[in-house]
């Protein structure tokens, strides 16, 4: 998927944050929201709260974190993919990158990203 860095307000793409930490999820919205092509669908901070945003609000992204309130990311992960939707999935976590990455990707995941990267990096990621 390429995104454009002056994409018209139509054109934005449509991103789903999933993390049980409220401040984490304020801190990618004000991130995200400030480009002009990437829009904030929705945030969720558990698995049944996200598959019912996902299913409402059709996101081309969801950045999911691994430890949410009612079970794992990665339980998160393998119910997106047996459903009809398709959205990418990034993964945002503090969890071990080593590990944690590869089981992402297992799941279905297109990509990890670490909470201890500098902010920036979100976009890139996300782009």
């Amino acid at each position: 998927m390429s995104i454009r860095p002056g994409a018209s307000v139509r054109n934005r793409v449509r991103v789903l944050i999933v993390d049980d930490h409220p401040l984490v999820r304020e801190g990618l919205t004000a991130r995200i929201s400030a480009q002009r092509d990437l829009e904030i669908c929705g945030q969720a901070s558990d698995i049944d709260q996200a598959l019912s945003l996902a299913g409402t609000t059709q996101p081309a992204i969801m950045i999911v974190d691994l430890a949410l309130k009612s079970g794992s990311g990665l339980d998160l992960i393998k119910k997106v993919r047996a459903g009809a939707a398709s959205p990418r999935i990034l993964v945002v976590s503090a969890h071990a990158e080593a590990l944690f990455a590869e089981r992402s990707l297992r799941a279905g995941a297109q990509g990890y990203l670490n909470k201890q990267e500098a902010p920036e990096a979100i976009i890139e990621a996300i782009r």
